[in-house]
């Protein structure tokens, strides 16, 4: 955290991002038991296909699901700290994460990004890479295409929207690196698994996929 973060912190003190309490961090001790419902169950959180390792964390519904539309579509950009602390405070979770040497959180394009105004699997990429203190790239994986938003289509079209709509580059910074993908929801992994088949011309040692919530 930079003098900047801790100064803003000090006059405005953290806010729960479920409830909204003041003082209690990003996360409230009353939300952080009541998110314990919400996560998904050990034999289903970390699973291993073939040579790609995936993590979800929770189930994307009720209050979840809620927080996360505010946060992506609502201008509640600060609502990542909240995810953050969500992710960090989940052993299995954190333990994953520092398996790898690398995170890169899914692109979205420039229109969008002007759009929105920050792209919500970077912010809290970029938190995590921080406190776990692994690297963080934006310019390795490039969203190229605008493509209709994957929440608006079924199975079937998802899987065709999220084809030929991201290009690698700098492949020299991931080659024979442990490589972690992040996304905020994954419903069909559809967008995931392009991302991973794009990163993998350029040759990484492992790929692994982490989302805040499974739809």
């Amino acid at each position: 955290m930079n003098f900047l973060e801790k100064a803003l912190e000090y006059i405005f003190l953290p806010c729960c991002g479920i409830c909204g309490k003041l003082g209690e961090g990003y996360l409230c001790k009353e939300c952080g038991k009541l998110l314990e419902k919400y996560m998904i169950n050990d034999n289903l959180q970390f699973k291993r296909n073939e040579s790609i390792e995936k993590m979800h964390i929770l189930k994307y519904e009720d209050i979840i699901r809620k927080a996360i539309i505010q946060y992506k579509f609502n201008e509640k950009s600060y609502l990542y700290k909240t995810f953050c602390e969500i992710i960090i405070k989940n052993k299995k979770a954190l333990d994953f994460i520092k398996s790898y040497d690398i995170i890169i959180p899914v692109p979205i394009h420039k229109k969008r990004m002007r759009k929105r105004g920050y792209n919500q699997c970077e912010l809290i990429s970029k938190r995590i890479s921080k406190i776990v203190g692994i690297s963080m790239y934006t310019d390795v994986l490039i969203k190229t295409k605008n493509n209709v938003p994957q929440s608006t289509l079924n199975k079937k079209s998802r899987m065709m929207n999220a084809k030929n709509v991201y290009k690698i580059h700098n492949l020299d910074k991931i080659q024979n690196k442990k490589v972690l993908v992040f996304d905020d929801i994954y419903t069909t992994g559809s967008t995931v698994c392009a991302c991973v088949e794009e990163l993998k011309k350029a040759s990484p040692s492992k790929i692994g996929i982490l989302t805040l919530a499974k739809d």
